[in-house]
């Protein structure tokens, strides 16, 4: 009995932990922010993945899984910016791989736009 009343405590703590972790937002801007791909800079809203901001610029990106982090045909370059982007996850991470994260790539489905920033689509993997 001692021990399911501890697990409930503990269980009910870490509830309340996820509450107060989600209800503390990043500040959301409401200007545009400049995003250049492939040369052509467009206005995007904050907070929308690189892959969404693309495909509403008509610009082709692969994205086979449909945007689930499961397949790195998103996968974009960095070149300015790098810091105005949402920090990487542990699965973009892993489906990325280590070389690709080392030279600072993204996939365009998990990286949202924080502020301005360049990015290059790879010709190997553009339209």
């Amino acid at each position: 009995m001692a021990t399911r009343n501890k697990t409930r405590r503990v269980f009910r703590k870490g509830r309340e932990l996820l509450r107060s972790l989600r209800s503390k937002k990043e500040p959301q801007s409401t200007e545009p922010i400049l995003l250049t791909i492939q040369e052509q800079t467009i206005e995007v809203a904050y907070g929308n993945t690189l892959l969404a901001c693309a495909l509403q610029a008509d610009i082709d990106l692969d994205h086979y899984c449909g945007g689930t982090c499961s397949c790195s045909t998103c996968r974009i370059e960095v070149i300015q910016g790098a810091e105005n982007l949402s920090p990487s996850r542990p699965d973009e991470q892993l489906v990325l791989g280590p070389d690709a994260e080392d030279r600072g790539d993204r996939l365009a489905c998990q990286a949202r736009i924080l502020g301005p920033a360049t990015i290059r689509i790879p010709e190997f993997f553009g339209v």
